[in-house]
């Protein structure tokens, strides 16, 4: 009888405590988990993706895919598939912290912070709403516009607190421009097809909360809309993307030189910059040059001198592909000054029309949400709008939102050391510059997609310097320059 084999050794897991010393116990901090291994299986395995990143990646597929027009029925405007899943994707997050599982980054809280004044500002102006004679439809609005805010609290706290490390925050801004590539395509073919895509795209469960109607034509051209709910919304999306398809495409280390790297990389630009003066807007326009007048300071020459060829030749092929429509352009800008612009005029009356509601309630406003056009009127001026609803103080807190963006990418790239990473601390500076100029121009934050995405990249641009100052402790630590 042959002699029983020895037993076999037990693989240790990453879990496997045995072994461990004396000292690896509960309450002491134990070494990271692969550096125990030997086994080069275990070495190589990949970590579990469903994190953050993941989670926040379903968010911007639905919020930029989804028709901004279709809402679940029963829920009304707050029935936005996007809207339902960030609720779910803050309650994975609290769970996370409940279990351990999730830390937060002290390093990103200056994002978490602003939002708490805005959160403020809108609660203390929805309270003064109790001190008026307020109508059922005002009362209600102002009940979906809490709601929101908090929804909009959740997803910062996810984006900023959720996503710590660098490779993953690349990941998720890969997969927005890729998202905002396809809204510009569908709006670029609706441009010239006029085939308009909410109008012929019903999604099972959904039903439709704003009219899908195309806003008209503008000098003889149908403007592109897309999946938002109207062009204005449309040229703010892929304004606010810009500026990372650039990021990207200038990251030369992440490209080969094949033919379909160059697609790749160059892609998502072409058509972005191809569909912004196909909304035939103002906004759109204004939103480009504030884009390439943030980002192109900053970028060596070898990238400058190729940009003002690029934008020439694209203004030559628009010019020659679509002829009239940069003349219509040039004449929104020429007579945005004169009386023969509705648009303008409707602009300039709108200060006199609401300037009786600012001087009754000036500081907190009327309660938000409660401006609402079939009551009042349009204002097409965020800041204006904002002044009506939630008052000066209001109007102050957006503004801390929109340089705490600012801040947080410029603060991020002076910590960065490699030019990718310090080029990604411009963009989130360019996003939140366009959404300062463009709220004058229309009512910005009343838009589903606009604010909905504006929100995730404030929690990303929060994120980027939480992960630019652990990047920065850990080189002074190290010693590296």
């Amino acid at each position: 009888m042959s002699a029983p084999a020895p037993p076999r050794p037990r693989r240790r897991t990453a879990g496997d405590s045995s072994g461990s010393s004396a000292g690896d116990t509960a309450g002491h901090r134990r070494l990271p988990a692969l550096s125990r291994h030997r086994d080069p299986a275990v070495l190589h395995a990949k970590p579990s993706r469903w994190d953050a990143t993941s989670v926040l990646t379903v968010y911007a597929t639905l919020v930029m895919l989804a028709p901004a027009t279709q809402t679940v029925a029963n829920l009304g405007a707050l029935g936005a598939p996007a809207t339902v899943f960030s609720v779910l994707a803050f309650l994975w997050f609290l769970a996370g912290r409940l279990t351990g599982r999730l830390s937060v980054d002290p390093g990103s809280g200056s994002v978490r912070k602003a939002m708490c004044v805005l959160a403020s500002a809108f609660t203390i102006s929805y309270i003064t709403l109790a001190g008026r004679s307020a109508s059922t439809l005002e009362t209600q609005a102002a009940d979906r516009a809490l709601i929101l805010m908090l929804i909009w609290c959740g997803l910062v706290v996810v984006a900023s607190a959720g996503i710590t490390d660098r490779a993953r925050l690349e990941t998720l801004l890969r997969r927005l421009v890729l998202l905002g590539t396809i809204v510009a395509v569908i709006g670029i073919f609706e441009f010239f097809s006029g085939w308009q895509f909410t109008e012929h795209i019903v999604i099972p469960g959904l039903a439709t909360n704003v009219d899908p109607a195309a806003t008209g034509a503008r000098g003889g051209h149908l403007r592109a809309q897309a999946t938002t709910t109207q062009p204005l919304e449309f040229g703010a999306v892929i304004a606010v993307h810009l500026p990372f398809a650039l990021q990207q495409a200038g990251d030369a280390s992440k490209w080969g030189p094949g033919l379909r790297d160059k697609l790749r990389r160059y892609g998502p630009v072409t058509v972005m910059v191809i569909s912004l003066p196909m909304t035939v807007s103002r906004t759109a326009i204004i939103g480009l040059v504030v884009v390439m007048a943030v980002l192109m300071p900053s970028w060596p020459k070898h990238r400058r001198r190729p940009a003002y060829l690029i934008s020439l030749v694209g203004a030559a092929a628009v010019r020659v592909l679509v002829p009239g429509l940069l003349g219509t352009i040039l004449v929104l800008f020429s007579s945005a000054s004169g009386n023969s612009d509705n648009s303008s005029q409707a602009r300039t009356k709108d200060y006199a029309g609401v300037t009786p509601y600012i001087k009754q309630r000036p500081w907190f406003g009327r309660g938000p949400s409660t401006f609402i056009p079939s009551l009042y009127r349009y204002t097409d001026n965020y800041y204006l709008l904002a002044l009506v609803e939630v008052g000066i103080v209001g109007v102050l807190a957006v503004l801390v939102v929109y340089f705490t963006g600012i801040r947080a990418g410029r603060l991020g790239r002076r910590l960065s050391v490699d030019e990718p990473y310090r080029d990604l601390g411009q963009c989130f500076a360019a996003t939140f510059a366009v959404m300062f100029f463009i709220s004058a121009t229309f009512d910005t934050l009343s838009f589903p997609m606009l604010s909905g995405l504006l929100f995730l990249l404030f929690g990303c641009s929060g994120a980027y310097l939480g992960i630019a100052r652990s990047e920065a402790a850990a080189r002074a630590q190290t010693g590296a320059p």
